[in-house]
């Protein structure tokens, strides 16, 4: 889809003639002079160039497209390198920066003779030149995110690189990712659109960004052409064309805005007396209403950029954010604002050189494209988020894309969840098909908070995260209450007064609809517990929305004492919207003394160890008699889960062991387990904990 942009000045221009008079007559408001020097090649358009317009695209053959479903590669995915260009037009300092990250800093030079000069420069400078290589080509400049390579992966998962016209008429530069991909050994497509890579951005989940220019620069295709050429070349389905508020002569995109993450944006803030004001916070408010790849709103992060800073102009490598600065007052707090809306990666400023200073229109970004890594592993997964029902387990699903030409270590895929800030707890994915794993979270009370991220790992050695920086920025969801439930769910007696007093639990209508409660029944009939509705017993009792009733349980101990074994027991209350159930437990001690048998009783049964159980757990129990004995495993809905044991057994100490699979030997989900120990006269139960 095309997203149509708002009217801004200048719009209405010709649009053939557009392109040609933002670079001739740049009148904007920070528009810099051009060149006196006709030779010295520009970020913009040379009034030389303007004469060989007529050479951009010319002989430019297109091929097919990568085969689909095709993924476009975003700037945060993991890149095992970056591409600049000697004579350079970054400082030294961030050279060393970048080759300090476990990547290569590939470093473009036109003969050995200059590789082996470079080479000494790196060594003279402290650089690690066992993290840089070099790609000897010509070229005409050292812009290497406007004229270097895009990347995909495929259907088959295999990176490639997708080119385009460069929008300039320099052929050695229009000429590097076919280089590239020659050096790196994976498959060149050619999209036959006039573009470059500083108006472009995308999220790696079919979601990309441009200027307009991108539609005045390929006057001979209609909006809609423009959009399937880059669904079928790149795999984007939502493509966002919008003016350049900046309103300058270069229209790229990265001189206003930058996607930090899926679902988050930066753009650059101005004061109120800018000239562009206006336009700038129509562009805010623009993405600010926008849905992201996830299905909610962009969390748009403002840059303050009162003298028209770079700050948006910035490089994404890795873990690491490195962030043009201009000795500036506000350079702390563009720091800052990255900080905060990157938790997890480190934000690193730096200073142009003075012979090649940052401007506005052209900073770092523009002068550094990351490497995409052709073994890429990457988690896809679309999060939970907001409000989420709590009465039932959370479902996680993530595609694994790998493309390594390896297996995906089943083990290693994992969700970590934790709930209020508390610990991490760690539970398993399973493989449901092909390249599609599932897992959940375990249903939580309402009125709570799960942060979550997925981990993955496959026989390459490489390891994945979603999102992509893991544990220190988790993806976020809320669990409120949906339907007629009970709060709490388990009523525990601990001592003899609050059998003889009562326990409460309160029963909340959250449905948003008028219920009735139509029958309360405790499974497997004991008369030694009674139930209130409110002050009253009968049924039914009607409950409006929002509204509540509490519903008392007391417990006739001497009468329980006839029912030996009945420490735990289930209310189920049916409503005309489904039925809730309350687990009753009564602690053993009420019953048992100091471990002795149970009163009329021909055996005990025992806690599980461990509890909680995270792969295998012994439950113990005594017969004071042989007998044909049942253990069996149920969930809190009463379903059995698995028999562990039955048979006649003989009298004395015994342990039954548990894997923690079900009949059908799958791993049963994490949450809370009753097991049973049972004899033709008698039943003992007690809870366990499942921890995944």
């Amino acid at each position: 889809m095309i997203i149509q942009p708002l009217t801004r000045p200048g719009a209405v221009l010709i649009a053939l003639l557009s392109f040609a008079l933002s670079a001739i007559m740049p009148v904007h408001a920070f528009a810099q002079d051009a060149p006196e020097s006709p030779g010295k090649l520009t970020h913009w358009l040379t009034p030389d160039e303007m004469n060989r317009l007529d050479e951009i695209g010319l002989g430019f053959v297109e091929t097919d497209p990568p085969a689909s479903p095709i993924r476009n590669v975003a700037e945060f995915d993991h890149m095992q390198g970056v591409l600049i260009r000697y004579p350079f037009g970054i400082p030294m300092a961030l050279i060393k920066e970048m080759a300090e990250e476990e990547i290569m800093v590939t470093t473009i030079v036109n003969s050995t003779s200059q590789q082996n000069s470079v080479t000494n420069l790196y060594i003279s400078n402290g650089i690690d030149t066992s993290h840089c290589n070099f790609l000897i080509a010509g070229s005409n400049s050292y812009w290497t995110r406007d004229y270097g390579p895009w990347f995909e992966s495929d259907s088959s998962n295999q990176i490639g690189i997708v080119d385009f016209p460069y929008n300039r008429p320099r052929p050695l530069d229009n000429e590097i990712p076919k280089e590239v991909a020659d050096m790196l050994g994976i498959p060149w497509f050619g999209m036959n659109l006039v573009h470059t890579g500083g108006n472009y951005m995308t999220d790696g989940y079919g979601n990309s960004a441009s200027t307009t220019l991108v539609w005045e620069e390929n006057l001979q295709f209609t909006h809609e052409q423009i959009a399937d050429k880059v669904l079928d070349y790149l795999g984007i389905t939502t493509y966002h064309v919008r003016p350049d508020p900046n309103n300058t002569y270069i229209d790229h995109i990265d001189c206003w805005a930058k996607f930090l993450a899926p679902d988050k944006i930066l753009v650059r803030s101005v004061p109120i007396t800018h000239p562009q004001y206006s336009y700038i916070e129509q562009a805010a408010a623009y993405w600010e209403s926008e849905p992201c790849a996830y299905g909610y709103n962009y969390n748009v992060f403002r840059a303050y950029t009162p003298n028209n800073q770079p700050y948006t102009n910035s490089l994404i490598l890795n873990k690491k954010v490195l962030v043009p600065i201009m000795n500036s007052t506000w350079d702390d707090s563009a720091l800052t604002v990255y900080q905060q809306a990157m938790p997890g990666y480190e934000v690193i400023g730096f200073l142009g050189n003075p012979s090649t200073p940052w401007e506005p229109t052209d900073a770092l970004h523009c002068r550094a494209k990351g490497i995409a890594d052709v073994g890429l592993l990457f988690i896809r997964h679309y999060p939970l988020f907001g409000n989420q029902p709590c009465e039932e387990d959370y479902v996680i699903d993530a595609e694994l894309i790998v493309c390594s030409d390896t297996t995906v270590i089943n083990d290693s895929v994992l969700i970590h969840y934790r709930v209020n800030n508390g610990s991490w707890i760690t539970t398993n994915m399973s493989n449901t098909s092909a390249s599609l794993y599932s897992g959940i979270i375990p249903k939580q009370p309402g009125e709570n908070t799960i942060d979550y991220y997925l981990t993955a790992a496959d026989h390459s050695g490489r390891h994945a995260n979603a999102p992509y920086i893991g544990k220190p920025d988790p993806f976020q969801f809320n669990t409120i209450y949906t339907n007629i439930t009970a709060i709490p769910d388990t009523v525990k007696f601990n001592t003899p007064e609050e059998c003889l007093e009562g326990k409460v639990t309160v029963l909340n209508n959250f449905t948003g609809t008028a219920i009735s409660v139509t029958d309360i029944q405790e499974e497997g009939f004991n008369p030694a517990f009674a139930w209130y509705i409110g002050s009253v017993p009968p049924t039914p009792y009607s409950l409006d929305p929002n509204d509540t009733t509490e519903l008392r349980v007391r417990v006739d101990l001497p009468l329980l004492e006839l029912f030996t074994g009945y420490t735990l027991d289930t209310l189920e209350i049916t409503t005309t919207v489904g039925t809730v159930r309350v687990i009753i437990a009564v602690n053993d001690s009420l019953l048992t003394g100091n471990g002795e048998l149970l009163a009329g009783a021909s055996g005990r049964l025992g806690q599980n160890y461990p509890n909680p159980v995270t792969a295998t757990t012994a439950i113990p129990f005594t017969l004071a008699t042989t007998g044909k004995v049942a253990v069996e495993i149920r969930n809190l809905l009463g379903n059995r889960v698995v028999t562990l044991l039955d048979g006649v057994i003989q009298a004395g100490n015994h342990t039954v062991a548990w894997d923690g699979l079900d009949q059908s030997g799958n791993k049963v989900p994490g949450g809370v387990y009753i097991y049973s120990l049972k004899t033709k006269d008698w039943v003992q139960s007690k809870r366990m904990v499942v921890i995944r």
